[in-house]
């Protein structure tokens, strides 16, 4: 799998780093991404980045600045500020005829140099080393180092400057003020290519995990109307398991249907995450809450194995049931639990408001509550709520003149009206046109 990197690094440092990744890294294709101000760093990557896997950084300096401008899109790494190639540039120096017990640094802290010096030989007595504040987000921050290099020369404390910024070595180096750039080692290069790639592998896995996600459909209270018609429970259940279906196409995710009541879905990491926004918006409850009566209980479940993740969203969905709410738990590896996730407007089950509207009607119009509840079915059924008495007569079961009695105590207590009229035989009077609501 090629791996597309971008890598941010002055002109004179990059041609380093595309040399070890043509030589030793044939499974990286790379972009140069060069500047010659950080002012340019974030222009350059706000846009671009998300075209890469990974961005690889020349310094640490670099990549902080970088960090404050912009949020990082994908993968971010530097090339570490390493002893060994602190020991190249005191050699280099110390070739060059400079006191090298005698320097202006930047970069380093005194730690790192002290140690260094100390696997040469020099211990910390026998040093005069002048170290430059790091402060990268102060402003004129290069020119103030700039500035504390020259100073430290031209006053006599140090034989020469050692900097990890290009930006100051040009200008110390235009001076005529002796100067060491220090430059990575080919050797910490190819280790930082090494881990970035190791890195991106890792998240490769972890994006393409396999996540389940349990989901269980409430079970209607027992002295619910919907317990009491099956037609009606049915064609719920099919309402329920249609949005099931659908949110598993959006999540392309596989579908086991345990049985009426229960499904498993199998999706992954990163496509659930981001189409949940995180977990923030699962569009499935609003889908159910609209198109059904029922309401659904539902465990997500990470894990190192697909059994471990259903194992851990069966956990999830029965906290969720137990929670009593149209609710998500989220269950990760080693019992991680986040929840209860709750979604606005979904505090209790539905059907308990479909019980009591029902019951309204049922009580103002002075009508049985088992035929209000037979009348919603048939509107539910049907989608549509325009009928004719004969229409209307003839699916419930009753004869048209008990079915005009039914209709007239609706209109009288407000949940009917007459909107039309139809001619449904040659002869005769029209027949009227009934709109049922109950609301």
């Amino acid at each position: 799998m090629i791996m597309k990197i971008g890598i941010v690094a002055p002109s004179d440092f990059i041609k380093k780093i595309n040399m070890v990744v043509e030589n030793e890294f044939d499974y990286m294709e790379y972009t140069n991404i060069i500047y010659t101000e950080y002012a340019e760093i974030a222009g350059k990557l706000e846009h671009r980045q998300k075209g890469f896997d990974a961005m690889l950084f020349a310094g640490q300096t670099l990549y902080n600045y970088a960090r404050k401008q912009i949020k990082p899109a994908v993968l971010w790494d530097f090339i570490p500020r390493h002893g060994s190639s602190l020991l190249k540039t005191l050699l280099k120096a110390s070739r060059s005829g400079y006191d090298i017990s005698n320097v202006s640094f930047d970069s380093y802290k005194s730690g790192i140099l002290y140690e260094t010096y100390n696997e040469i030989g020099i211990d910390s007595e026998n040093l005069n080393i002048c170290i430059a504040p790091e402060k990268p987000f102060e402003y004129d921050y290069f020119d103030n180092i700039y500035a504390f290099h020259k100073k430290n020369y031209t006053e006599g404390k140090a034989s020469c400057c050692i900097t990890a910024l290009l930006y100051v070595y040009e200008r110390l180096h235009a001076d005529k003020i002796p100067c060491v750039f220090i430059e990575p080692t080919i050797n910490i290069i190819r280790e930082t290519l090494s881990r970035l790639h190791l890195k991106h592998i890792a998240q490769v896995n972890q994006n393409s995990q396999i996540v389940v996600l349990s989901i269980a459909v409430n079970t209607p209270d027992e002295y619910s109307l919907l317990n009491h018609n099956e037609y009606q429970l049915a064609l719920d259940r099919m309402k329920i398991s249609e949005q099931i279906y659908l949110f598993a196409q959006k999540l392309q995710a596989a579908v086991l249907e345990v049985n009426s009541n229960n499904y498993f879905l199998f999706s992954t990491r990163n496509i659930l995450e981001v189409e949940t926004d995180n977990f923030q918006k699962i569009d499935l409850f609003n889908r159910i809450n609209n198109e059904a009566l029922s309401s659904i209980s539902m465990g997500i479940g990470y894990g190192e194995t697909v059994r471990e993740a259903k194992y851990n969203a069966n956990l999830g969905m029965l906290k969720a049931k137990k929670w009593g709410r149209n609710a998500v738990y989220v269950v990760y590896e080693r019992k991680r639990i986040i929840g209860p996730i709750e979604y606005e407007g979904k505090k209790g089950l539905q059907q308990s408001k479909i019980d009591e509207k029902i019951l309204n009607v049922a009580e103002k119009s002075e009508i049985s509550v088992n035929t209000i509840f037979k009348l919603y079915s048939i509107v539910n059924r049907y989608k549509q709520d325009c009928f004719t008495s004969k229409e209307l007569a003839k699916i419930y079961g009753i004869s048209v003149r008990s079915m005009n009695r039914i209709l007239n105590k609706l209109e009288a207590a407000g949940f009917a009206k007459v909107v039309g009229k139809k001619v449904v035989a040659d002869a005769g009077r029209p027949s009227r046109i009934i709109k049922i609501f109950f609301e």
